[in-house]
Order: C-alpha cells, then structure tokens, then sequence
C-alpha cells in the first residue's frame, strides 16, 4: 500500500510540475528557456526523489563555461531523475519515448532531446540540437551505453551520440558514473547494490515497483575531468569517455570494498 501511495504521488507531482513548466516558460527566449527548464527540471526532481526517499551525493564539479557533453552509465528506471535532482542538465533519449502515455508529455515538457537512430537527417538535426543546448550554456547528458546495465562492467559505448562534440574547438566529454552506496542508511556490498539495477528480463515498470519497496536509498555519483574534444572524432572520444567512466566505477568499487572490509 505504502508503494502504490509513493507511485500514485510521484506521478500527480510530476505531471503537475511539468504543466507548470510548459506555461510558466513560454515567453522566454531560446537560451533563457534552457537554462530555465534545467532549474526547473532540478528543483523538481529534488521533490520527486523526496517522495521516493532518493537521495545523492557528487564527487567532483562540472566544468563552468564550457559546452559539455556528460557521459555516464545507465543502472535502472529513476537514474534521470536521480542525475536531475542533483545537475542542471538536458538529456538526450531514445525517440520511442515520445510516443509513450505520459512520460512523452513529461520528455518534452522538460526539453527532452530525441535520439533518432539509423534516420541520417534526424540524427543530423538531433546533433544540431544538442550543440545549440550546450552553447546555450546546458550541459547535455546521454547514457551511450544505449540501454542499463548492473554497473558493475560498462557495455560498449555506442559512438553516435559523440557526433555532437566530435572535433568541437570549445567542447567537452565529461565522464560520469553512478550508484548505489546505502539501503535505508546500511551501506551496500557488491552483491547487494545490484537490488537496484534494471536488466533483462525485468521491466521497467517492475523495477520502478521494486525499488519503490526498498526504503531510503542513497547514492554517489563521481564526476571525472573533462576531455577536450577539438582534433577528436566520435569514435575515439567514445573510447576516452568509456575508460574515463570505467576508472571512475573502479574507484567507487575499491571505495565500496574498503568499507566493507572495515565493516
């Protein structure tokens, strides 16, 4: 009962605030509204991971000034949510989202960027959009590994969305990597932090409903130095970024050991 309450509040919560947002930035110009619906988007999201008993902590800083694009890994349903409370961001998602009941509502209300694989003029203009959010002073995050793992090991990640930055005299990769650190205020194992994941066979909705029975959860997420992209293309920027993520998912997994070594 105390689940389908958390649900039922999240849900009423969101879409209340992002009919908010539609309205209340309509009058703004371009750039103003990018950062405006980022705030937003922020402040909004530190309510709904109250509700759900979510919350975070950073280990480094994002870059100021700078057009970045964050890369990081994709562990289960509420990671954007988790990012957003904490980051003042965009992100980019796959296109079939925009076609779903209510979260498309709430993607676009928020400046959702829409990834439209294997259609060469959109891709063309998704590039275009998320170069325009970082020069409008945005940082723009994308999961490249394309779907959710359990964190522990990066899958490949998918070079397109690198498009965006590639060769760019004033952009930037910067590398990130989250996850679980404590259950209702018990820190978590190496086995126990995978409660939170979502991978096959499991569905979204069913990973929302389980982790929504867990408690308080908390979670780390490192921010590692930025990577220069002028002179780079999409391809090698991918590599650079993925072992910029994988160094960082080493130190919180020796972190995590230590701990419980010491437990």
């Amino acid at each position: 009962m105390i689940r389908l309450f958390k649900a039922f509040r999240f849900l009423f919560v969101m879409v209340a605030y992002c009919v908010h947002m539609v309205f209340a930035g309509r009058a703004l110009s371009a750039r103003a509204r990018a950062s405006y619906i980022a705030s937003r988007q922020r402040a909004g999201c530190v309510a709904l991971t109250c509700i759900l008993g979510l919350t975070s902590e950073t280990r480094g800083k994002l870059p100021r000034g700078k057009a970045s694009l964050i890369t990081c890994n994709h562990i289960g349903t509420l990671d954007p949510w988790i990012l957003a409370a904490t980051l003042d961001v965009s992100f980019v998602a796959k296109a079939e989202m925009g076609s779903w009941p209510i979260i498309s509502f709430v993607c676009r209300s928020v400046g959702i960027i829409f990834a439209h694989r294997g259609r060469v003029m959109k891709t063309t203009g998704t590039v275009n959009e998320i170069q325009d959010r970082m020069r409008d002073g945005v940082p723009v995050l994308i999961f490249p590994e394309g779907t959710t793992s359990d964190g522990q090991q990066l899958l490949p990640f998918k070079t397109g969305g690198f498009q965006a930055v590639a060769g760019m005299d004033d952009g930037f990769i910067v590398p990130m990597y989250f996850h679980l650190r404590t259950i209702s205020g018990q820190p978590v194992s190496m086995e126990s932090r995978m409660t939170v994941t979502w991978t096959s066979p499991q569905t979204m909705f069913a990973n929302l409903w389980h982790i929504l029975g867990l408690g308080p959860l908390h979670f780390v997420i490192r921010i590692g130095e930025p990577i220069h992209a002028s002179g780079r293309d999409r391809k090698e920027l991918a590599r650079r970024a993925q072992e910029a993520v994988a160094a960082l998912m080493r130190d919180e997994i020796n972190e995590i050991g230590q701990m419980t070594a010491n437990g």
